[in-house]
């Protein structure tokens, strides 16, 4: 692990490791045992905490590079089921380790930055986290709940200037095919479907608003009243944690 990296983790993540965990104690209802959290922007500035610093710690130093550390171009909005490596005997020394295996990722995008959570469950509940895809309105209020928790500590990280495409080199701007949210991904439209909490007419709005479509014209062409459509946007927002339609088109 280089020493820039080793005082990103000793600082921010060792450091507040008991206030992290204390922001992320109402996980621990969805069978969460813990999580971890990155923001990368193109030019490569990089954040990263954890409330596992010693699985953290043990990551970088077998310097192991995570595949979802890469230009925010290349992915999708949502979440997905990924292995904590994709080296079969590294992620054998994760289970015997640490008890884990697999994280349930979610992947948010921003006009600055991309937000990645990793929620990982001891391998005795991974198939809990699974079940947490039927929650996944709780975890995008976590999500929104966590970034105003921990606005300082985050701010504070970016300004350390750790770069993550100056150490991955041209594997920054490489898609890693074993992502299922790419963006060229044809599998990722059905991916999300599966994934949200949205219902089937919920869909068709936010669809229609992400063509540019008016409320107005949204109620014309599904056939319903203005009124009806707005209290979709207003379920929408609620479900996917946003305040605004803005929102709803950067995801």
């Amino acid at each position: 692990m280089s020493e820039n990296l080793n005082h990103l983790v000793r600082q921010y993540t060792i450091k507040y490791e008991h206030t992290l965990k204390r922001i992320c104690a109402p996980l621990h209802d969805l069978n969460i045992s813990d999580l971890g959290y990155a923001i990368i922007k193109p030019d490569g500035s990089f954040c990263n905490l954890s409330t596992f610093p010693a699985f953290l710690k043990y990551y970088y130093a077998e310097k192991k590079t995570n595949p979802c550390f890469s230009h925010p171009d290349l992915f999708q909005a949502g979440y997905t089921l990924l292995p904590c490596t994709s080296n079969s005997l590294f992620l054998k020394a994760c289970e015997s380790q640490y008890d884990i295996n697999y994280a349930l990722c979610r992947f948010q995008k921003h006009r600055e930055c991309m937000e990645i959570f990793f929620f990982h469950s001891a391998i005795k509940k991974s198939k809990d986290c699974l079940h947490s895809l039927e929650k996944v309105y709780l975890l995008d209020k976590f999500a929104t709940y966590f970034r105003q928790e921990t606005k300082t500590l985050i701010t504070k990280a970016l300004k350390e200037g750790y770069n993550i495409s100056k150490a991955r080199g041209r594997a920054f701007y490489e898609a890693s095919p074993q992502l299922n949210l790419l963006s060229d991904n044809c599998k990722t439209k059905q991916f999300l479907k599966k994934t949200s909490p949205l219902t089937a007419r919920e869909h068709q709005c936010l669809d229609l608003l992400k063509q540019g479509r008016s409320a107005q014209a949204t109620a014309a062409i599904l056939d319903l009243s203005q009124r009806t459509v707005g209290h979709y946007f207003e379920n929408i927002k609620a479900k996917l944690g946003c305040q605004s339609k803005m929102e709803l088109l950067e995801r």
